[in-house]
């Protein structure tokens, strides 16, 4: 499940009160690195919180909902809807080959 941010697809939208300001960028290989890292270190974060708390649901809900609400408003409903139908194919994807 690495593979769910789709850095290829990566778009830069800024928060300020002009959005016309959307570009596409070219990530190099050192910037994908540290995504990937900032990833990484997020999702230990979060496992860390969930065996603390012993609340996998809490922490769930309230990633997904920073998540969705962030990603909302850099990225409009249809991108934000499809990063998260993506994350969940990821899953199934896993699931279904583990099963094998």
């Amino acid at each position: 499940m690495n593979n769910v941010i789709e850095l290829s697809e990566y778009k830069n939208f800024s928060i300020k009160k002009d959005h016309n300001q959307n570009e596409n960028l070219d990530l190099t290989s050192e910037q994908i690195k540290k995504l990937e890292n900032l990833r990484d270190n997020i999702e230990k974060l979060l496992n860390t919180a969930t065996a603390v708390h012993g609340e996998p649901l809490g922490v769930g809900l309230a990633a997904g909902r920073y998540a969705a609400m962030k990603l909302y408003q850099m990225h409009g409903r249809a991108e934000t809807m499809a990063f998260f139908d993506s994350c969940i194919q990821t899953v199934e994807i896993s699931e279904d080959i583990s099963v094998k």
